[in-house]
């Protein structure tokens, strides 16, 4: 990538990476003024895809982030969706990173995480996350064959106002983890970054256990850079 043009990011993401005026049109949007004034976000730059674009020295393309958004699906909104994929550039740019941070909503939702039995399927099944998973990359890869796609695991969160609060490790008998492991796996075979930011073990601040704070943002965003710069990314540009 050439050093002296302008880097320019897109984001794939649930309703952690929106923000109020920073989605597409009629996109659901979680960050509103009253959720961004709750949770002690004074401006976008709170967000932690907008900290990680600082530390690229890059700049926002399109932030594809849909509230209650999951990879899986057959349909818009999923974030495997051709409407999602096609929605990451405008109509005068393209991105050159491409994050994507999205699957707490098929944990939250008890998704599956891949058929039982083994072998080759002609079609993919959009209602396991695998699959759905491997697609979304497929579509990216196909639409924007320059970008650098770079797949972020999942952080667990914690509540500011109950230490005592355990984050729920499975949900409809599905671990959490699970779902790391299926993206670590996927981003292996396809060849693409992995910000494996879990493994860090930070947790991020929320209010409800789902939506970072401000400093629930800093955390995720400082787990981004960290493995960004552990991968070599920053080399690469």
């Amino acid at each position: 990538m050439d050093n002296s043009a302008m880097i320019l990011v897109s984001i794939i993401g649930d309703s952690i990476s929106t923000y109020e005026h920073y989605n597409p049109p009629d996109y659901a949007v979680f960050y509103d003024k009253e959720k961004q004034a709750l949770n002690g976000m004074t401006s976008v730059y709170d967000t932690w895809w907008a900290k990680v674009n600082q530390a690229l020295h890059a700049y926002l393309c399109v932030n594809n982030s849909y509230s209650g958004s999951k990879v899986t699906g057959n349909s818009f909104p999923a974030g495997s969706s051709i409407e999602r994929i096609s929605n990451l550039a405008t109509a005068e740019y393209v991105p050159d990173i491409i994050l994507l941070y999205i699957g707490f909503n098929d944990f939250g939702n008890g998704i599956k995480i891949s058929r039982q039995k083994s072998g080759l399927f002609r079609k993919a099944d959009l209602s396991y996350f695998e699959e759905a998973y491997k697609l979304m990359i497929d579509r990216i890869k196909k639409l924007y064959p320059k970008a650098i796609v770079i797949c972020g695991t999942l952080l667990r969160s914690k509540l500011r106002y109950d230490p005592n609060w355990e984050f729920p490790e499975k949900y409809a008998g599905i671990p959490f983890e699970k779902y790391n492991n299926a993206i670590r796996k996927i981003a292996k075979k396809e060849k693409v970054f992995l910000a494996d930011v879990s493994t860090y073990e930070d947790r991020y601040e929320t209010l409800d256990g789902s939506h970072p704070t401000a400093e629930g943002h800093k955390t995720i965003a400082d787990a981004w850079i960290k493995s960004l710069a552990e991968s070599g990314i920053f080399e690469a540009l």
